[in-house]
């Protein structure tokens, strides 16, 4: 017999796997049966978990969750979970609110007088996984604009 914490975790697997699908209509479907759970605030839980869980494993599903960020609403506001993930990651790292912030579309900024030093990676040792999602979500054209110095 499964426990709360087992059903729960089983249940976020689900999400997550569902999230990674990136296909809405199944987080429609998703919610829907979570709505059945006499907790209300079970759905809410779910989801926050889930997408936390794929801000920290799987930065194309992050992306496309930016682009897509009423996919869960109105039980979670995705931006908010993605940006407070990405945020405690910069925070442990050392940098403090003042070297970035999120532009009205979801996507990460850096002071132009920091951006060389994170590009180069130099300044900030960080996991493979954490480079990668966060030139997932930094602003494209701080991108472009690194190409074109080069």
């Amino acid at each position: 017999m499964y426990s709360y914490s087992q059903d729960f975790e089983v249940t976020i697997n689900i999400a997550i796997a569902l999230l990674k699908d990136k296909n809405v209509n199944n987080l429609s479907i998703l919610k829907n049966f979570l709505s059945f759970i006499p907790n209300p605030n079970h759905i809410k839980e779910v989801l926050i978990k889930a997408v936390q869980a794929v801000v920290n494993t799987c930065p194309q599903t992050t992306l496309w969750l930016l682009q897509h960020p009423h996919c869960l609403e109105p039980e979670v506001n995705v931006r908010d979970v993605i940006h407070q993930e990405i945020s405690n990651k910069l925070l442990v790292l050392g940098l403090t609110l003042e070297d970035f912030t999120f532009d009205s579309e979801g996507y990460l900024v850096f002071p132009d007088s920091f951006k060389p030093e994170l590009l180069k990676s130099s300044k900030i040792p960080l996991p493979n996984e954490d480079i990668t999602l966060i030139l997932t979500v930094l602003r494209h054209s701080d991108l472009d604009q690194k190409e074109h110095q080069e």
